[in-house]
């Protein structure tokens, strides 16, 4: 863990309820990895926000592309305002997050979440290894859809709307019955409504849900501290208590309770 300066060298409009932030961070020396995270200063240093968690995708050369959207939580709205050369003060990075192992062949990204950036980091890698892709994303209109353009040709792309403006009328959720059979690992990031489904689903189509299967990166807890002091992030597992701050924010969905 390090406090140290990202500096906004990229700022672009990807869609019109995204924008994309590339962050060249020029005095990291720890690796990071999709689904860790750091935690930024959202502010002067007269103010007395929390720092917020943010979740980053790592790239080459020590950069990160941070994908957001509007937010009315005051310390995301000053990140959101952020211009090329302004500096953030971050600390990081921080938990654990989504890997690879090696016999993964049908890989299946699921999110309705602002913060699926470190879905798109596990995407490079599985579509360079050769694996089979699916991303399969929800949200209530097309417009605040992360936008498919963006998306490798050879990633097959399912979208649900609760508008019915595109793919799938409804739920996210209802995908999943179709999806889960395919996929021999799961990585998402979402709502825990969005957890409990894939764990109830996985169980109905797969006769129960393996250790190993799905994971989730999992926000729906604060995270002040970031090293285990507050205890403000404990949640329960099939093996105890765990920190979402140092044992995730990434769990196994077959172990912990969401």
């Amino acid at each position: 863990m390090q406090q140290i300066r990202l500096i906004v060298s990229q700022k672009e409009t990807i869609a019109s309820a995204w924008w994309r932030l590339t962050l060249t961070a020029p005095d990291l020396t720890s690796p990071c990895r999709p689904g860790q995270f750091f935690l930024l200063r959202c502010a002067d240093r007269f103010t007395c926000y929390l720092r917020r968690p943010i979740f980053p995708q790592p790239q080459p050369n020590q950069q990160f592309t941070l994908l957001i959207r509007p937010d009315p939580d005051p310390g995301l709205a000053w990140l959101t305002a952020r211009q090329v050369g302004d500096r953030l003060d971050v600390v990081g990075p921080l938990g654990s997050g989504f890997d690879l192992p090696d016999g993964i062949q049908n890989l299946l990204l699921i999110s309705n979440s602002q913060w699926l950036a470190p879905l798109l980091g596990l995407m490079e890698q599985a579509v360079a290894a050769g694996l089979s892709v699916t991303m399969a994303l929800g949200a209530r209109r097309a417009v605040d859809l992360y936008p498919v353009s963006t998306l490798p040709p050879v990633v097959e792309f399912q979208a649900a709307t609760l508008d019915g403006s595109l793919g799938h009328s409804g739920q996210l959720t209802d995908l999943l019955p179709d999806l889960l059979p395919w996929a021999d690992r799961v990585c998402a990031i979402g709502s825990p409504h969005l957890y409990r489904a894939i764990r109830a689903q996985a169980e109905a189509v797969r006769f129960g849900i393996p250790t190993g299967f799905a994971y989730g990166l999992l926000t729906d807890l604060p995270l002040p501290c970031g090293v285990g002091a507050c205890c403000s992030c404990t949640r329960y597992t099939n093996t105890g208590a765990k920190l979402t701050c140092l044992d995730g924010p990434v769990f196994d969905l077959a172990e912990v309770e969401v």
